[in-house]
């Protein structure tokens, strides 16, 4: 087996950090619901986490984040200190020069707030940024007293706003902007009285009434401001809504949602037949004022009041959604989940769903109750589009069902997880949890065998995983009883190796003792080092490592100068994962080294990409991605080349943000025009049509796939049926704007199931997406009789349930349930059951939730 470079260590326990992953969710989840307050918190508290503090890529990226929401707010002051940080780069990018510039309007440093708004293009920020532009931009005109053009901008902002939430963030800063934009002298509030007296009950009146209290709180007049509109709204008209909606606002922003005054108004607002939007900047002021454990708490029974009267309120969703996250807040667990349970069973089918599954699982996961954390994000999991966020979510709802010890779960995750690997979590990484839960999973280990050999033949599967999948599936072998099979697969996977020794005290393989030729015992002593490595043994790894490469003089070239890099190199990465100074730095001096020694080798070559990993696992991207630049433009003949600028372009995308979504296609069209014949080219195409689709390209993303399905065609190139399957997806994506285009994703999908060559794992894939299609067209008879077809064919027929791999079983499940649901509206109960069932008794993924529908389903008691 070749010896070069292996891919870095996962952690011992799963792939990415779970808990901060589930951190990050929240606070996010809290900004999008319109709780700058609490994501606040949160995002402070992340920036407490050493391994953010450590890392100036993750803390640019959450003080970001947190400036976002200390600006949403209106705590510009703590948000500039935020946005001053040294650590940002020295080119600051569009997204933090906006936040600066909003800082700055706020501050009246109108100027510099100007040269930056006319500086930053739309197109160069991430596009749930560019809102927060035109709303600056508006405020600017405000400013310059163009207000024909402020209110085309303002409304510009506020059709781009991405939700809701969004849209009633700048409601509220345009009313606040009113505040601290206008002047005023003593000529204009008694200007203003005049118009106001001699107009009652008038709209020219209610206008001067607006003017004057804005006026009167410009001079330092609170007092009299607010006693200005409790009179007004004492004589206001009950048919004059809009215009009380607008005083109840302006009263809760001069008096303050923290004063009786402001609160009772705003409660008022939030109380009676208001404009959403308006009440949505209601809610948000209350929740604001709400910063302490006892508020939160008179806060959520205000809400109670609402959410429980006799009359729905048109917001009760939202309400719920955001009683649930103050609960969330102060840890007040079963408060929380019975709000995100209310929602789940009171709005079916609506956009609270995800965040409502969200709040579930990040309560269950605060908890340790992991099991509940998996099913309730493999539910989000299943209505999420497809994307980065929900490739993160399914690495997610593995690493969960691994904590519960559900190892079957975990492994059909990590394998469904390996459909849509993350950017950032090595394919390899994931195919080794996934072996290691088939060990765990107790009596599995024939099918961990037959997993493990069957992911031996996936390219992904570097190395190094490979290796420590073989040694914790020997040593379990070994601690069953079946010392044979274990001593079998040593042995092949040694290749031609004599038997080796006993154990020795750290449960590694022990040197081997018999006659045999130099260069063979060099490489049983390289792999026993690596070994070492693989099971954390680093500091012995890296003695065995250094003491092989003082031991090589009877070793011929070239295998002498092979093993001796290697064993450099191997030496290096144990050196990085003891985690120490003194030898991080003697191992960065290891690399230079075995640059110099050995500088064509394939050691020193992958050595970049072993600098790269660590690099990343810092979380300096940039650093990952200048390290596989180096490798790409120096090597260009080296197998890695291409290999450098795929996982370059991954840590672009990884980045998140748009120009870093067209940094990474640009990288992989590099790739593609130096290495036209790599067998990257087609995967590397494939990736760019996923970031169009990213980019909201759909039409590009639609030419490009074309273009693949054209140039690689099924049977003669294996993989091209996914590239079809993408460009239904495609079609299918374009159809919510021209249903036309329903029909053509339909047709592929339903080809591609009807082909019998094609993997069972992609026809089920289509199956049920073809399914879908027909049950959005209402053609219910059809998609039963479909699905059922399929059913039988991939899943009861044995022959076809063989041929299903995780991703298969993934689609299937989803498949059963969707059909379940199906027959339920029909109140097709038992039937609905049964195929509940077949999720059991053929152990598909999803089984938590095929005994909730069962339960269910089950027949009312007589």
């Amino acid at each position: 087996m070749p010896l070069a470079g292996a891919a870095p260590e996962p952690p011992a326990d799963g792939p990415p950090a779970g808990g901060l992953l589930a951190r990050e969710l929240d606070a996010r989840r809290a900004l999008e619901l319109g709780l700058p307050s609490i994501a606040a918190a949160l995002y402070q508290e992340l920036l407490k986490d050493k391994r953010i503090a450590a890392d100036a890529g993750a803390g640019a990226r959450t003080r970001l984040a947190l400036a976002t929401a200390l600006l949403e707010e209106d705590r510009t002051e703590e948000a500039g200190r935020v946005l001053a940080w040294e650590g940002f780069p020295e080119e600051p990018p569009p997204e933090l020069l906006l936040r600066r510039a909003l800082v700055e309007a706020r501050a009246r440093k109108l100027d510099s707030a100007r040269a930056a708004a006319e500086a930053i293009a739309p197109q160069s920020l991430p596009e749930t940024d560019r809102p927060w532009l035109f709303f600056l931009r508006g405020l600017l005109a405000e400013a310059a007293r163009d207000f024909n053009q402020a209110g085309a901008l303002y409304q510009q902002a506020e059709e781009a706003a991405a939700t809701p939430a969004q849209r009633s963030w700048f409601v509220l800063a345009r009313a606040r902007a009113r505040l601290f934009m206008g002047g005023a002298d003593e000529r204009l509030v008694a200007s203003l009285r005049q118009t106001l007296d001699r107009n009652p009950g008038r709209a020219p009146g209610h206008v001067a009434a607006s003017q004057l209290a804005i006026a009167l709180h410009a001079l330092g007049r609170r007092d009299a401001a607010v006693e200005l509109l409790q009179g007004q709204l004492g004589l206001l008209p009950r048919e004059e809504g809009r215009t009380g909606d607008e005083w109840r606002l302006l009263l809760g922003l001069i008096a303050g949602p923290e004063s009786g005054e402001g609160r009772a108004a705003l409660r008022a607002l939030l109380s009676g037949p208001a404009d959403p939007d308006k009440q949505r900047v209601a809610l948000r002021l209350l929740a604001g004022s709400a910063d302490t454990p006892a508020r939160r708490d008179e806060l959520a029974k205000f809400l109670g009041r609402l959410i429980d009267a006799p009359a729905r309120h048109p917001l009760t969703g939202e309400l719920l959604l955001f009683r649930a996250q103050l609960a969330l807040a102060d840890k007040r667990f079963v408060d929380a989940e019975n709000d995100a349970g209310r929602v789940l069973a009171s709005f079916p089918g609506s956009s609270a769903r995800v965040p409502a599954l969200g709040l579930l699982t990040a309560s269950a996961w605060e908890q340790g109750r992991f099991r509940n954390a998996a099913s309730q994000a493999a539910a989000a999991l299943a209505e999420m589009p497809d994307g980065p966020a929900r490739a993160q979510l399914g690495v997610l709802v593995a690493e969960a069902w691994f904590r519960a010890r559900d190892y079957r779960n975990a492994a059909d995750a990590y394998g469904a997880a390996l459909g849509a690997v993350p950017a950032g979590v090595p394919a390899g990484a994931l195919m080794f949890q996934r072996v290691q839960a088939e060990i765990l999973a107790g009596g599995r280990m024939v099918a961990a065998e037959q997993l493990l050999d069957a992911q031996a033949r996936d390219d992904r599967f570097d190395e190094a995983n490979r290796w420590r999948a073989e040694w914790n599936l020997a040593r379990a072998l070994q601690a069953a009883g079946e010392g044979a099979r274990a001593y079998a697969r040593v042995d092949r996977l040694l290749d031609e190796a004599p038997p080796a020794a006993a154990d020795g005290e750290d449960g590694l393989i022990a040197e081997f003792a018999g006659d045999s030729p130099a260069d063979l015992r060099a490489r049983l002593a390289w792999l026993r080092a690596r070994l070492a490595f693989e099971t954390g043994g680093h500091a012995r790894a890296l003695a065995l490592a250094s003491a092989l490469r003082g031991a090589l003089d009877g070793v011929p070239e070239p295998l002498r100068a092979e093993i001796a890099s290697t064993a450099m190199l191997l030496e290096a990465q144990a050196g990085f994962a003891l985690d120490d100074p003194r030898r991080t730095e003697a191992a960065q001096a290891l690399l230079k080294k075995l640059r110099a020694d050995f500088p064509r080798s394939d050691a020193a070559v992958y050595s970049h990409i072993i600098e790269a990993d660590i690099a990343a696992a810092r979380g300096d991207i940039v650093g990952a991605q200048n390290a596989l630049r180096t490798l790409a433009d120096n090597f260009k003949d080296s197998p890695y080349a291409p290999y450098a600028l795929y996982q370059a372009a991954l840590y672009a995308e990884r980045r998140g943000q748009e120009q870093y979504y067209n940094e990474a296609y640009n990288i992989l069209e590099n790739l593609v025009e130096a290495f036209p014949k790599s067998e990257l080219v087609y995967y590397a195409r494939l990736r760019q049509g996923n970031l169009l689709r990213l980019m909201n390209q759909y039409g590009a993303a639609r030419t490009l796939y074309e273009n693949l399905v054209n140039t690689h065609r099924y049977p003669g190139f294996a993989d091209g049926l996914t590239a079809e399957l993408a460009l239904a997806d495609c079609y299918a994506a374009l159809a919510a704007a021209d249903a036309s285009w329903a029909e053509s994703a339909a047709a592929i999908y339903e080809r591609l199931l009807d082909q019998r060559s094609a993997p069972a794992d992609l026809r089920v894939e289509a199956g049920y997406k073809f399914g879908r299609n027909l049950v959005n067209r209402a053609e219910y008879q059809r998609v039963e009789t479909l699905w059922w077809r399929m059913i039988s064919d991939l899943l009861l027929d044995e022959a076809g349930a063989d041929a299903l791999g995780a991703n298969g079983r993934y689609w299937m499940s989803r498949t059963l349930i969707r059909l379940g649901e199906l027959l339920e509206q029909q109140s097709r109960f038992g039937q609905a059951r049964e195929v509940y069932e077949l999720i059991l008794g053929k152990e598909l993924p999803g089984a938590s939730l095929a005994r909730e529908r069962i339960t269910r389903a089950a027949p009312p008691r007589p």
